[in-house]
């Protein structure tokens, strides 16, 4: 097996649960205790970070998993085979969650005027956080 693959693997999982660890740590609650105003800036500025940084984060760590897969399928590890191949399905959801679900109203949230939210904005918070909160699971699980 090769270690270095399983190094890669991790390192790059790691990197995708960091944030969601991160969410339930501080920045959910943190979020929710802002006015509609500061959170649509926080939101909008969060979103101009992610946007950019996310799909590399995302990518790297589905080839990881594409090449550790293979690689413990060959050598017949199939302890290895099992734990990627589980956190593979749990990633693979976390996007189509994340696809379907949160950025969507990511880019609804970045239209609106931060000095201006509409009335509705907590209830598009709660969606967000309620999918966000789905995907920390799967991710933990993963």
């Amino acid at each position: 097996m090769n270690r270095m693959a399983m190094f890669l693997n991790l390192l790059a999982y790691s990197t995708v649960v960091g944030q969601p660890l991160f969410y339930l740590l501080a920045l959910t609650q943190a979020q929710r205790a802002l006015s509609g105003s500061a959170y649509v800036e926080l939101r909008q500025r969060i979103n101009a970070v992610m946007s950019r940084r996310v799909p590399l984060i995302y990518l790297t760590t589905l080839v990881t998993s594409s090449s550790l897969l293979a690689l413990s399928w060959r050598a017949g590890d199939r302890m290895v085979l099992t734990t990627t191949f589980l956190a593979f399905v749990c990633l693979v959801v976390d996007v189509v969650l994340m696809m379907r679900e949160n950025v969507p109203i990511n880019t609804v949230i970045d239209r609106w005027s931060p000095i201006d939210p509409p009335e509705d904005w907590h209830a598009y918070r709660e969606k967000w956080f309620a999918i966000f909160g789905y995907r920390q699971i799967i991710l933990l699980v993963g």
